[in-house]
């Protein structure tokens, strides 16, 4: 077989593209010859790496993204180009030349070939060793994880103790709002005490390689705040700093110590995050205080804080209306009057919608006034699709948000989502590991799934976090109860009685529970108890007294009582345990059909 020349295998090509067909075995067999097969390999896996670079380090030195752009147009533009090259010229020892001009026993296309081999190998071990370091880096322990714990008051006043509280919250909700990094939230952190001597068994707890304290001291018109961030794992400083500020320039300085804790954790900010970190809330100084103390004390959830808080929120929205954040606790405020009976649900939902929609009308990009919304959709409303996409847009804004995930899990649970709603509760878990509430969430979600075994625990959970958390005693009543173990949920159930002070809405959970029993002496007692104090009484759960005594007509004539009140309780309507026995009943089928939204 006559071996063809280099020209001659330009003219073949040449020939046969004019006048026949190419034979397929020969073109193949010369690029492989011409090394085309090897450059093309070579060029894609350098490629990929440089685009790998070009997206991971350019950010970090600020560098334009229409910068990456080019970069990958350049390297995609340059692919043909490179074959076009491995085909025409031979690398040879005299230098660069025309394939064509090579005489055969002249090439050494097979040593430059087996060299462009060892390139790939090299490249490609290279690119294996990065992502196996990458991966047990990653694996070694979260370096992007933070908890901002209380901040210590060290001011002469201990009434200033709102003010550390404020700080500490504060940048903990903007440090929360960069999605690089993973923030846990308030309620977790909470429990520990200011400048702690075991951070690393904190940061075990809490699942983070970071730990942010800090104290503040206010007298007169100066305050003095120091920072520390420690990581630890080593109990090393990464970074401190103390502030000293007049209080008028206090405004923004919050925004300040997130910036730094961010650069500090080596995070990387969207334009969009930056921009939020910068923005000042409020100019006023007035309203910037009382909305602090209005968080202080509506963070304590008893009925006195919070209607502290609402007259602190109302003070902070009259002294700046344009006050985004405060119109949104202003919300809040009266959201959870509603909800522990201290106002009506109607009157609650009166008060609060105008500044639900004044917040969200200043900030549309509030994820606390999303929140509010949804709620208010949800429980006072029954607008199912509208609150879903108000917490969709909240988790959008915020992903890492527990109260968000916790609020759209409920509403989930309630339309028989079960799977869906684990999910996002279990999402809320991540980010506030150590809150009783969204472990007592959990336990709802679980129960209203009929999955009794596993709703005990996270009950046991929230008493061992707090031994006072009377909604835990509460829900693990119910749970016992469906478990057939009706003396351990009486006791359950008691003791929820008296944490809340032996309120009526506590009253008729326990009259359920003695129905269960078969206790009608104490089922009639505790309802003429709880029907005595104006305010504390709840359809719903007549309903499910009613039910739990197999009278379908009673709990039906209760639940349409509930709708007409709007019950905020009636939302569980459709997956409650305890209605079993009416759902059963023809006349039921219409009873969900009546919850209309009004809005």
């Amino acid at each position: 077989m006559t071996v063809q020349s280099p020209r001659g295998w330009t003219e073949y090509l040449l020939v046969t593209w004019r006048e026949g067909p190419l034979d397929p075995q020969r073109f193949f067999g010369e690029l492989k010859r011409r090394n085309v097969y090897r450059v093309a390999i070579a060029y894609g896996v350098v490629a990929w790496l440089l685009i790998q670079i070009a997206t991971q380090v350019f950010p970090f030195f600020e560098i334009p993204n229409w910068c990456v752009r080019l970069v990958v147009l350049v390297i995609v533009c340059g692919f043909p180009l490179a074959l076009i090259f491995a085909w025409a010229f031979e690398l040879t020892p005299e230098g660069l030349k025309r394939t064509d001009e090579v005489l055969p026993a002249a090439s050494i296309t097979r040593a430059t070939g087996r060299r462009i081999d060892f390139v790939i190998i090299a490249v490609l071990l290279a690119i294996i060793a990065a992502l196996v370091y990458a991966y047990y880096r990653s694996d070694s322990g979260p370096d992007k994880s933070i908890a901002v714990l209380p901040f210590e008051n060290l001011s002469d006043e201990k009434a200033n103790a709102y003010f550390a509280d404020g700080i500490q919250d504060e940048i903990l909700t903007l440090l929360a709002k960069i999605s690089d990094l993973k923030v846990i939230s308030r309620t977790s952190t909470q429990r520990y005490k200011s400048a702690p001597p075991n951070l690393l068994e904190i940061a075990k707890e809490l699942g983070v390689g970071n730990i942010l304290e800090g104290s503040v001291q206010k007298e007169s018109d100066r305050v003095r705040i120091n920072v520390q961030l420690i990581d630890a794992r080593t109990d090393r400083s990464r970074w401190a700093e103390t502030y000293n500020r007049k209080w008028e320039d206090i405004i923004g300085l919050q925004s300040e110590i997130a910036q730094t804790v961010a650069e500090a954790l080596d995070a990387r900010l969207t334009g969009r995050e930056k921009a939020k970190l910068r923005a000042k809330p409020t100019e006023s100084h007035v309203a910037y205080d009382a909305y602090l103390r209005g968080r202080y004390f509506l963070n304590k959830r008893t009925p006195e804080s919070v209607e502290k808080a609402r007259v602190l929120f109302s003070k902070a929205v009259t002294e700046d209306l344009h006050f985004a954040q405060g119109h949104a606790g202003l919300a809040d405020a009266y959201i959870h009057l509603a909800k522990i009976g201290a106002i009506s649900a109607d009157e609650g939902a009166k008060r609060a919608w105008p500044e639900a929609s004044r917040a969200l009308n200043e900030d549309n990009r509030l994820t606390e006034g999303y929140i509010s919304r949804g709620i208010l959709l949800n429980d006072f409303e029954w607008n199912w699709l509208a609150a879903e996409s108000d917490y969709r847009k909240a988790l959008k804004l915020d992903p890492h948000n527990a109260a968000a995930h916790q609020w759209y899990a409920r509403l989930l649970a309630q339309s028989g989502r079960s799977e869906e709603a684990l999910r996002e509760i279990v999402a809320a878990e991540q980010q506030d590991p150590l809150s009783p509430m969204i472990q007592v969430t959990k336990a709802k979600l679980l129960f209203v799934a009929r999955n009794y075994n596993d709703a005990v625990e996270p009950c046991r959970k929230a008493i061992e976090l707090e031994p006072g958390f009377a909604s835990a005693y509460s829900m693990l009543g119910q749970i016992r109860i469906q478990r057939g173990e009706t003396a351990l949920g009486i006791e359950a159930v008691a003791k929820f009685v008296d944490l809340s002070n032996g309120n009526g809405w506590s009253k008729l959970e326990l009259a359920y529970a003695h129905a269960v029993a078969g206790n009608q002496a104490e089922v009639e007692r505790l309802v003429k108890e709880a029907t005595a104090v104006p305010g504390q009484f709840s359809p719903y759960d007549m309903a499910t007294i009613h039910s739990a005594q197999n009278d379908a007509a009673g709990a039906l004539q209760w639940l349409q009582k509930a709708i007409e009140q709007r019950s905020v309780d009636v939302i569980w309507i459709r997956v409650d345990p305890r209605l079993d026995y009416v759902r059963s009943d023809p006349q039921f089928t219409g009873i969900p059909a009546r919850l209309v939204p009004r809005r």
